[in-house]
């Protein structure tokens, strides 16, 4: 009997209607964080249109933080379902986020047959149980969305689909800013010799960043004619290729205010 309801609701449901329930403070804190940037929410909303039909994007977060209250206004006009999870405790504030985001889910799951596919926007791995939980028990299909470099290893695995937001390009241009910051420095300091490998090594390094990624964003800046490679003499027979900013096409690009 158990399974024979189990199998009836895998068949009610429609893979095309979805629900979202969104971890605001993972994708507002990740995303200004690792990347300097702020969620273009709406663009998201269109992006879930466009592919679902969709009965409701509930969006969770601690509304007390400066950064989420104000974004409030933007987080409402993609939905009017907004959760706010605030504690008079200032301690395990995120963990409590994610428990009240996940009773929301298990409980929508319960009570709703007819939605085939559950969107979730987190990182966190201790999502993982319930996104098995709604494939392997209730058949539903699961996409993940997530902050690049900020999503769990073990949530990507059990997921249906899997998404990484900023895209690739946008991550490799919320580097030039990395990189103007850090020729700006060696402008002050005649002692650093800023080659592209040691450029890229010494920006990774000090943002906490991988070396890939600052290496794509500075061969496209080289490209644009943005900074260029210009020999310097570092002693009397030896000349070697560094990088130099062009700080009037920086100025003209927005990325360097003198």
């Amino acid at each position: 009997m158990f399974l024979d309801a189990i199998l009836k609701r895998r068949r009610k449901a429609d893979p095309n209607r979805a629900i979202a329930f969104v971890d605001l403070e993972h994708w507002f804190f990740s995303y200004k964080n690792l990347y300097g940037l702020t969620p273009d929410l709406p663009a998201w909303r269109e992006e879930l249109a466009r592919q679902y039909t969709m009965d409701d994007i509930m969006a969770f977060g601690d509304f007390s933080n400066c950064i989420l209250a104000k974004s409030l206004d933007e987080v409402r006009s993609i939905t009017s379902t907004v959760i706010s999870t605030q504690q008079s405790s200032s301690h395990h504030k995120k963990d409590m986020t994610d428990f009240i985001m996940l009773d929301y889910i298990y409980q929508v799951s319960a009570a709703n047959d007819a939605v085939g596919t559950y969107i979730l926007f987190t990182g966190d791995g201790h999502f993982h149980s319930v996104v098995k939980y709604l494939t392997q028990n209730l058949g539903k299909r699961v996409v993940i969305y997530g902050v690049t470099n900020a999503v769990s290893k073990s949530l990507k695995a059990v997921a249906t689909e899997v998404h990484e937001l900023p895209a690739e390009q946008t991550v490799i241009k919320s580097r030039y800013a990395m990189i103007v910051e850090n020729l700006a420095y060696v402008a002050e300091h005649d002692a650093i010799i800023p080659s592209f490998k040691g450029t890229v090594a010494a920006v990774a390094r000090q943002n906490g960043v991988g070396e890939e990624e600052i290496s794509a964003a500075l061969q496209e800046m080289l490209d644009k004619g943005l900074v260029r490679r210009k020999d310097r003499r570092v002693d009397f027979n030896r000349k070697v290729k560094v990088i130099a900013p062009d700080w009037e096409a920086l100025i003209a690009a927005g990325l360097w205010k003198p």
